[in-house]
């Protein structure tokens, strides 16, 4: 019986890794050796003296007993496998020769296992000539300039033309493109699940300094035609070579990032709005492995399906930021962030339901976490805060499950001078902190307001800070705060500039939440935030 018991296990265990290994392709049941590219690639274009530099995963079960690549039907590359490798990375590279534009180089990969067995071959081309395109259009009745490839030259995109990105246009090979204030990209929409981004990669700078009352925006194709929503494109995605605690180098959504440059420069994001952005689980604003050179202020995102704000690893900055009714968090950060924020608004009046379950009934306005598997991996998340102002949906169970302030996984803050109001779950909640580094200032929430939820503290914000008169945390109201307004404050004994843990970057802010008062209202000043109605400010 208990000979049965133990070949019945093994027979499930090898049904689910069975299972798990044809979810990428079955090759466990054809046998053959698989090539993938990491990034889908049919036609690659280049300039003449460029590289073109893809991607490509090997796999056999049998052992990879070598990998062939043609070009244009005669030999360019091959490797010989001695030891026996089942998964294999191959970095491909070709520069382009002097050739005519338009001329086309055609590859093909074909891989061997160690029975003899061959994969099906994998073949794109290589089009000789500039990688992107600016081309006049009319849509919606408007003339645009469409963008669309790769942009591997300085480039600037004026205020007076109106632009339209069509699909994935990153900038790359350490160029710049600038944005002058008062230009408006707007971001094509597709009806499959095909989006339009702008990726800034690694080395290559964004330009986008608009004013208050020029701002830069990125917005919807359908803005054209009254349409617009939330979800209709991706968002806007910084990466950069600072470090992470992921890995020197880190690939994620098709780029890869990291390295140990922290003081890194992407370029500058000031006096920018997102709108109807997080299509397919994308974010409105990406900042990976980005670091503390770049300048990023005055930033707006508004209508934001997923997560308004995310970074991951990196060391830079946040002053002045304004989301309005982010569907899933509003900041999220991991990865070894090691940023400042100061004077940031959350307000959002998207219902996360109970039914049907949703991952957005758990979604924060803010979120700091440092690794689920390591929680002291190193660099650690470790955020210096000041100064924001947090507005949930509602404070009842009817409203589901969203929260306000959350730091956890081993992620420490020093968050002071913060709001947290009307949430229908835990407001304000510190977890996964050992003893020693609360009793030595590594973890601190102080001067604190937070009111009118279903549970204004949780956790270690409520057993080991609200008790302790030292940390000022009440549950006292804010006058002129409320569900509607995130205009007001309380006078606070904290002043980040007078803190030298918090330095100079930080602007003089004596009170509590990030809007003063109606004579110092900053989100108010210019047009380059939207009400929840939609209006500007």
């Amino acid at each position: 019986m208990k000979l049965k018991k133990h070949f019945f296990i093994i027979y499930l265990a090898l049904i689910t890794i069975l299972t798990a290994c044809t979810e990428k392709e079955n090759i466990y049941e054809t046998g053959k050796p698989v090539i993938q590219p990491l990034v889908p690639v049919e036609v690659y274009r280049q300039e003449r003296g460029l590289e073109v530099p893809l991607d490509f995963e090997i796999r056999a079960i049998a052992g990879i007993q070598s990998l062939e690549v043609l070009k244009d039907g005669q030999s360019y590359d091959q490797i010989e496998f001695q030891q026996e490798d089942l998964i294999f990375t191959y970095n491909f590279s070709y520069v382009v020769e002097d050739m005519e534009d338009g001329t086309q180089v055609n590859f093909t990969l074909r891989a061997t296992d160690k029975d003899g067995q061959q994969s099906e071959p994998f073949s794109f081309s290589v089009l000789v000539g500039p990688p992107f395109s600016i081309t006049p259009d009319v849509l919606h009745g408007e003339q645009v300039l469409v963008v669309n490839g790769r942009i591997n030259r300085d480039t600037i995109f004026r205020k007076e033309n109106l632009y339209l990105i069509d699909g994935d246009v990153p900038v790359e090979g350490n160029k710049t493109l600038t944005i002058e204030a008062g230009t408006t990209l707007l971001m094509k929409t597709f009806s499959d699940d095909r989006f339009s981004r702008l990726v800034i990669t690694p080395g290559s700078k964004i330009n986008a300094a608009g004013t208050k009352d020029e701002p830069i925006l990125f917005t919807s194709e359908k803005t054209l035609i009254g349409e617009a929503k939330w979800g209709d494109w991706a968002g806007l995605y910084l990466y950069g070579k600072a470090s992470t605690n992921q890995g020197s180098t880190v690939f994620e959504y098709d780029y890869t990032y990291g390295g140990s440059n922290d003081n890194d420069n992407s370029g500058t994001l000031q006096y920018v709005r997102i709108e109807y952005a997080g299509k397919e689980d994308q974010d409105a604003l990406n900042f990976f492995g980005v670091g503390s050179s770049t300048q990023l202020n005055n930033l707006s995102v508004f209508e934001c399906l997923d997560n308004a704000v995310r970074f991951k690893g990196g060391t830079a900055s946040l002053k002045y930021l304004v989301v309005i009714n982010h569907g899933a968090y509003g900041l999220w950060a991991e990865d070894g962030w090691r940023g400042k924020g100061q004077f940031w608004v959350f307000q959002t009046n998207v219902a996360a339901t109970i039914v049907p379950v949703n991952f957005n009934n758990i979604a924060r306005s803010v979120e700091l976490r440092n690794d689920p598997n390591d929680f002291n991996l190193t660099p650690r998340t470790s955020a210096k805060l000041s100064n924001i102002t947090m507005i949930g949906n509602g404070n009842n169970d009817t409203d589901g499950t969203r929260r306000g302030f959350r730091c956890r996984r081993g992620a420490w803050a020093l968050a002071k001078n913060f709001i947290a109001t009307n949430f229908p779950n835990d407001a304000v909640r510190v977890e996964d902190v050992a003893q020693e580094n609360l009793d030595n200032g590594n973890m601190v929430i102080a001067h604190v307001r937070s009111f009118d939820n279903k549970s204004n503290y949780d956790e270690l914000a409520e057993d080991y800070f609200l008790p302790n008169p030292d940390f000022n945390l009440t549950e006292e109201p804010v006058p002129g705060i409320s569900p509607s307004s995130f205009v007001g404050s309380e006078p606070s004994l904290f002043n980040p500039v007078n803190d030298p843990d918090f330095g100079n970057w930080f602007t003089s802010a004596p009170f509590i939440g990030a809007v003063e008062n109606t004579e110092n209202d900053w989100t108010s000043d210019g047009v380059w935030v939207r009400n929840q109605d939609g209006t500007i400010r």
